[in-house]
């Protein structure tokens, strides 16, 4: 059973002895690359943006019982003493500001339904909230004629919009009940979609197409059809966009191979079986496995679908030390080069595997997010891993947050030791588009704010 828990603060607060009063005036109901590109690595170096302290709160609990202090919350540290020990603590997040309150008060608020996985409890509403503010704040713009969409920049100075933005930005608005966000980002995506029925994955800025994003990109497909499901889970009246999106995924951008296997391609138009090219960081097969309760005449091909993707992504786990690659081949290969390592497109995959995890239980996805927590332990953890070298130009929000999501499948105290480490992390730099979005969807995972409907 989902347990909607309102976020809910007062304006006025209360700094005595390290503690902090919050009470509740009202209830509160391109990726880093693309097809045919490198990875891309952004600099190292400053966070966030100014006055956001991108760290996790303790949990806050009422203590009645002190005389005089009747609903002053006591700060529970518990949670900082979990997992593994030593190195830095996450420090304690500040209550939400006037501001953020007001524009909290508009949406619908968060759900929290971990499901079949722990979560950890040192990513709260504040955490999630204050993250996706700041992300808005940052990345969700507007054109001259009302037209919003998502900014992606990059620390080459770009700037453009891509149609993963667009299906993350649905993601994150249901779930924390943005809907007017929702759906004008779902105008956008509409508004641009080619002949098979699929966003032509590069825009300008408040411009048209970009001349070299024709054709779809599939995991920003999958994304804006999950948006949609959960919207209509959520509020109702999107369950016809949502069967066309799915419809439109299956027949243009997936393929049966000559083994009977299934297939993801990486956009409409190329890659798939044999040698062609796949890319392992869009494998979600927690979203087919919801697309099959919609799309139900096709059920049994999202369900054997998911079942399939777990026999490529263990080969190619296999040929990397428990992790995956950027990209590979439809035979299960991996690629050459840096484009076959774990890098800025492969990070994506453990979070839809968690997802996977977290709503179904399914015991592949729980095995090979087990094979990658092996590989974290055996590096030194979440913190060791940032700090070699070939680490360098991945300390965000983007690696240390996929690693860290490994840790679900394995035991609450390891999802928090991972946790710890990531929040607590220094030089953690999560300025660009692409860091601070994933940071969004994998503290909403993490903390389990993205149940699989409402």
């Amino acid at each position: 059973m989902l347990v909607k828990r309102n976020v809910c603060f007062s304006r006025g607060l209360l700094l005595s002895a390290g503690l902090w009063a919050l009470g509740c005036s009202a209830g509160l109901d391109e990726q880093s690359s693309r097809p045919g590109s490198g990875t891309v690595a952004p600099f190292s170096g400053g966070a966030g943006s100014a006055g956001t302290q991108n760290v996790a709160a303790p949990p806050v609990t009422q203590n009645p019982a002190s005389p005089g202090n009747e609903g002053m919350p006591v700060v529970d540290t518990s949670a900082l003493d979990m997992g593994q020990t030593g190195g830095n603590q996450p420090e304690p997040e500040a209550p939400l500001s006037a501001a953020e309150l007001q524009a909290l008060s508009q949406f619908d608020g968060l759900v929290h339904g971990p499901g079949n996985a722990p979560a950890s409890a040192l990513i709260t509403e504040t955490t999630v909230v204050r993250a996706y503010l700041d992300w808005k704040s940052r990345f969700f713009k507007s054109c001259d004629n009302g037209v919003v969409y998502v900014l992606k920049d990059d620390y080459t100075g770009s700037e453009f919009i891509v149609s993963e933005g667009i299906g993350y930005g649905m993601l994150m608005s249901v779930a924390i009940g943005d809907r007017p966000t929702f759906d004008g980002l779902w105008d956008y995506y509409s508004s641009h979609r080619n002949g098979n029925g699929v966003m032509n994955w590069k825009q300008s800025v408040c411009g048209g197409n970009t001349g070299d994003g024709n054709g779809g990109a599939t995991d920003a497909d999958l994304d804006a059809a999950l948006g949609l499901v959960l919207a209509d889970s959520r509020w109702g009246g999107y369950t016809e966009d949502a069967r066309n999106l799915i419809a439109a995924i299956g027949t243009n951008e997936t393929q049966q191979c000559d083994n009977g296997q299934t297939v993801l391609k990486p956009g409409d138009s190329w890659g798939g079986c044999g040698g062609d090219t796949v890319n392992p960081s869009y494998f979600s097969p927690g979203h087919y496995r919801r697309f099959a309760t919609v799309q139900t005449d096709r059920a049994d091909f999202w369900n054997d679908f998911a079942s399939d993707t777990y026999v490529m992504l263990s080969g190619m786990q296999d040929q990397k030390d428990g992790l995956i690659p950027d990209w590979g081949h439809g035979d299960g290969r991996s690629d050459d080069g840096d484009r076959g390592q774990f890098g800025y497109e492969a990070v994506r995959n453990p979070w839809r595997v968690a997802l996977d995890y977290a709503w179904s239980g399914n015991a592949d996805a729980r095995s090979f997010l087990q094979r990658m927590s092996q590989t974290v332990d055996t590096r030194g953890g979440i913190a060791a891993m940032a700090d070699t070298d070939d680490f360098e130009d991945k300390r965000n929000s983007a690696f240390l947050g996929s690693l860290s999501l490994s840790g679900m499948a394995v035991s609450e105290q390891k999802l928090q030791g991972y946790v710890k480490e990531w929040q607590a992390y220094e030089d953690l730099d999560d300025r660009w588009y692409y860091q601070a979005t994933l940071r969004v969807l994998f503290l909403m995972t993490a903390g389990g704010f993205f149940p699989s409907s409402y």
